[in-house]
């Protein structure tokens, strides 16, 4: 089959192909009536990038905003590439292109270069919001509609999806003291993000149901990444000798955890039992493999987007939010 290019299209309405590029790019003024045949010819021939024309159309631009916080690392976040699929493959098949926006800057920088759209967007989803958001109060100021992945610190006005943080990292704790486990140290998120909150007040409910107690030097607080859950880990080890479980925030900071319960000989799980969340692909591979709360992140990411269309498209008004139930999947490692 012949490819349908834009003098395809220009020679089917009679015009020449820069004024169909003109046209579907909106560069210059083209008449009503001649924009209209031009749709019309690429709507008829399928021309492709046809998109260009239903923006044109619609005055929409069939594209959301992904904003991926510093500490949200593509290149090691197991959970986030997770959700990611959840959100693609929903905007594929509502016709819908995604940009992506990541803060790679200092976790502590109040600066985002990437708050100045480069590209208009019909909404956006943000993930993993600290409190009092720079990206949700700034989307808010522009009135573009939006979906939080995770819990937002202002919940009565959005629109959310997350998953039972509080009850799957209380799920977790329970687990672990009824396997005897005493002395549980939590390497917990940053404290400025909701989700961190969130993971404490799981593990600090299990503690005082049990009628246990636990030390608040027993919650150490890390950037989510691997090298930085080792080298917090590693200095735990030798300010906390006596711990005999070991509960993170996410799968990644339990590998770097791992490794450095490996080289400080503490074996897993007779000596330490350790158990993470996000039931990531990375959990089945390690060795040991690796005790997770599976929080599920592909559906969360594809009821984030489908949300966030409905809003856009005027299908749901209301706030609404939706969350994803937990359950911990057990192995090697606990």
């Amino acid at each position: 089959m012949k490819k349908v290019t834009i003098e395809t299209v220009a020679q089917k309405v009679g015009v020449s192909a820069a004024t169909v590029s003109y046209a579907l790019s909106g560069k210059r003024k083209i008449s009503q009536e001649v924009t209209e045949k031009i749709l019309k010819a690429v709507e008829e021939l399928d021309y492709r990038p046809s998109i260009t024309a239903r923006n044109l159309a619609s005055k929409k631009t069939w594209s959301v905003g992904l904003y991926a916080s510093p500490t949200q690392n593509i290149r090691e976040d197991y959970f986030f590439n997770n959700i990611l699929a959840g959100v693609l493959d929903v905007l594929h098949v509502r016709k819908y292109q995604i940009h992506l926006y990541a803060d790679y800057l200092n976790e502590n920088t109040k600066n985002h270069p990437d708050l100045n759209l480069t590209q208009p967007i019909d909404g956006a989803l943000i993930m993993n919001p600290r409190i009092n958001d720079v990206y949700i109060n700034h989307i808010r100021q522009r009135n573009i509609p939006y979906v939080v992945i995770g819990t937002p610190n202002e919940r009565d006005d959005s629109f959310y999806v997350d998953a039972d943080i509080t009850a799957g990292y209380y799920a977790i704790v329970n687990y672990l003291i009824k396997k005897g486990h005493r002395k549980i140290i939590l390497v917990n998120g940053n404290v400025e993000y909701t989700q961190s909150e969130k993971r404490r007040t799981g593990y600090s409910m299990a503690f005082h149901d049990n009628g246990l107690n636990f030390s608040e030097d027993w919650i150490i607080n890390v950037p989510m990444l691997e090298e930085q859950g080792y080298r917090a880990f590693l200095r735990t080890i030798k300010e906390i000798p006596d711990f005999t479980a070991v509960v993170t925030f996410n799968d990644t900071i339990a590998v770097g955890v791992l490794r450095a319960l490996k080289e400080s000989n503490l074996h897993v799980p007779s000596r330490v039992a350790v158990v993470s969340a996000g039931n990531t692909m990375i959990t089945r591979i390690h060795s040991p493999a690796i005790t997770s709360l599976d929080m599920g992140a592909y559906e969360i990411g594809s009821k984030a987007a489908d949300l966030l269309i409905d809003g856009i498209e005027r299908k749901r008004i209301q706030p609404s939010h939706e969350i994803i139930q937990t359950h911990l999947v057990e192995r090697e490692s606990s």
